[in-house]
């Protein structure tokens, strides 16, 4: 029984590690070289909103008044493939609809495999707008939640218009990840396509197919036994940036699919 309790916090451990270590890189992609401001929602409204490089952030209007920027990645990444999350307004809570972790409008982790809450940013109101300072890290584990406890919120579902998304409205869409490639643009941009294994690696394809494809390098390739709706592959969209000749951050969007969803 010992060597099973230090083997389990030996695992929480990497988690915890593997969880930072993205929350650090994706701030550290996000980090302002300027003073950087967003519209300050008003008290109890939540908005998905997108810093200068596109990194998705969620902008939350507390019923005091008060705002929170939070990151809007999860911070459960099996394979390393990043998620995008969505907002349930009658929860008053952000999910990850790909695997069930759940967060509180604070950052702090409800439940699911998420190992840790999510990074945001210091800020300071200033009129209509929210003025970002230094990073700060995702709350502890041992944080209370806000709020109800997670049974007792009432969670949508995302088949009747009732959760807030990053719809990426106004992006240019890439259908050509070679064409993503050449054009290096800065910061996030969106590619449709696949994720599919090739040799060793994990390319995105686009939709034409695997001739036009760019390697995701963040993203693992899973057992060739793998059943495929629980791995990293599949289609998009998907956000990424574009680092020498390759995709990074490669993260899945969390769009809903239905023809009359709106952001």
């Amino acid at each position: 029984m010992k060597r099973l309790s230090i083997g389990a916090a030996l695992l929480i451990v990497v988690l915890l590690v593997v969880a930072g270590t993205l929350a650090a890189s994706l701030l550290g992609t996000a980090a302002p070289e300027s003073e950087v401001s967003i519209q300050r929602p008003p008290a109890g409204h939540v908005r998905a909103d997108y810093l200068p490089d596109g990194t998705p952030v969620w902008v939350i209007g507390h019923e005091d008044g008060t705002v929170d920027v939070l990151l809007g990645f999860d911070t459960h990444i099996p394979f390393n493939l990043g998620k995008l999350l969505w907002w349930c307004p009658s929860a008053r809570a952000l999910t990850n609809p790909h695997h069930g972790s759940r967060w509180d409008e604070y950052g702090v982790k409800l439940g699911g495999p998420a190992p840790a809450g999510l990074a945001s940013w210091e800020v300071s109101a200033q009129g209509s707008r929210v003025v970002l300072g230094a990073t700060r890290g995702a709350p502890s584990l041992e944080t209370p939640p806000h709020g109800q406890p997670e049974a007792d919120r009432a969670w949508c579902t995302g088949e009747d218009d009732d959760v807030v998304f990053h719809a990426f409205e106004g992006w240019e869409s890439w259908d050509s990840p070679t064409a993503a490639l050449a054009a290096e643009p800065d910061g996030w941009v969106l590619i449709q396509g696949e994720l599919v294994v090739l040799g060793s690696d994990v390319w995105l394809c686009a939709p034409a197919g695997c001739d036009d494809a760019a390697r995701a390098a963040n993203v693992g390739a899973p057992p060739p036994d793998m059943d495929p709706q629980f791995g990293p592959l599949g289609e998009g969209p998907f956000i990424a940036q574009v680092r020498d000749g390759v995709l990074i951050g490669v993260t899945r969007t969390a769009i809903p699919q239905r023809p009359d969803a709106r952001p």
